[in-house]
């Protein structure tokens, strides 16, 4: 398939040579990709590195994956039109980016609080999560290789947030589902990336951020610009993405693809209980640092919640049949295990 690589293939193409050319090696294929944490984050060597050994290892060397950091090659945010236009082989990201252009994905990583901690990548490999998105990725030239579950998020600040009602007049880094939410709430969502949300908290471009994870937000260095931590988690069990190049993946070896699908699928789970591992260690670190964490009062997350199941209903819902369906099926999945959902 010939692709039209857009403006920022050409530079993440550009980007890639200016590190240098993978070193000659006995490999008989060679990716790139990019992943979304940076070196010293769990994300980045129990999961991305992680991963990229085991392929190695496990195809006996026939196959190497050179991992660049968040923001060496692409911002974040670009990473999956980087993937799809051939720039990068492989992302690991959050297909919420790319909803712009397809609004199948919409709120795809995102998951209501509180149910199964692995319902993202349960209902991915089990309750025909790709048998939905894999087609749709297919036809931007992308394959859905797979997710890999995320601990939940909560709000960092750097004004004390008790209640739904202080998010009014908030500016807050925020994406997806999660943005359109707050903004019901009168807050004012910005959307930045993940890189240069230190430098926002720092000069108070913005008050607040939500982004993945507390081992994530600790590897970024972000508990040096806040001063508050609102709980509970406001999503758990939601899900970071594996995306391929199509025309990279058709041109795959049988016996790698089902290297490379069986590498993420341990890594993953590795990186998963590591991470409950870190989020306890750090979240005792923070309280020592004198971070102030806040505890929303009964009802409020609940609520919350609500107004995200009426951005789906009022929006995302309308503006695609597929992602009607995609939404459906998650649901119906967590309601298949005992839990009380609404529909899309």
């Amino acid at each position: 398939m010939k692709i039209t690589m857009k403006p920022i293939a050409w530079s993440a193409i550009a980007a890639v040579a200016a590190f240098g050319s993978i070193e000659a090696s006995a490999s008989e294929v060679e990716w790139s990709m990019q992943t979304y944490a940076s070196t010293g984050m769990s994300e980045y060597n129990t999961l991305v590195t992680n991963f990229a050994q085991k392929v190695e290892k496990a195809s006996g060397g026939r196959m190497s994956i050179r991992v660049f950091p968040a923001g060496q090659v692409v911002s974040s945010a670009e990473v999956p039109e980087a993937v799809r236009a051939g720039a990068l082989d492989l992302g690991s990201t959050f297909m919420l980016y790319y909803a712009s252009k397809e609004p199948a994905f919409q709120g795809v990583n995102e998951w209501p609080a509180g149910l199964e901690r692995q319902q993202a990548l349960d209902w991915f490999y089990s309750g025909g999560g790709k048998e939905l998105l894999r087609p749709v990725a297919e036809r931007h030239n992308l394959y859905y290789l797979g997710v890999t579950t995320l601990l939940g998020e909560n709000i960092w600040s750097n004004k004390k947030i008790v209640g739904l009602s202080d998010l009014n007049g908030l500016k807050i880094r925020s994406s997806g589902l999660t943005a359109e939410s707050l903004a019901k709430l009168g807050a004012s969502p910005v959307n930045i990336s993940s890189e240069d949300i230190y430098t926002a908290m720092q000069r108070g471009t913005i008050d607040a951020f939500e982004f993945v994870s507390t081992p994530v937000h600790f590897g970024f260095g972000l508990h040096e610009v806040t001063e508050f931590v609102v709980y509970p988690k406001f999503t758990k069990g939601g899900s970071s993405d594996w995306i391929v190049n199509l025309d990279s993946w058709n041109a795959l070896p049988d016996d790698l693809k089902v290297i490379v699908d069986h590498a993420l699928r341990s890594a993953s789970q590795e990186f998963f209980v590591q991470s409950r591992l870190d989020e306890s260690k750090i979240e005792q670190e923070l309280r020592d640092a004198g971070i102030e964490f806040v505890t929303w009062p009964d009802g409020d997350l609940e609520n919350f919640q609500k107004i995200r199941y009426e951005v789906v209903r009022e929006k995302y819902s309308p503006a695609s049949e597929e992602f009607r369906r995609i939404q459906e099926s998650r649901m119906n999945f967590l309601a298949d295990l005992g839990y009380s959902v609404e529909a899309p």
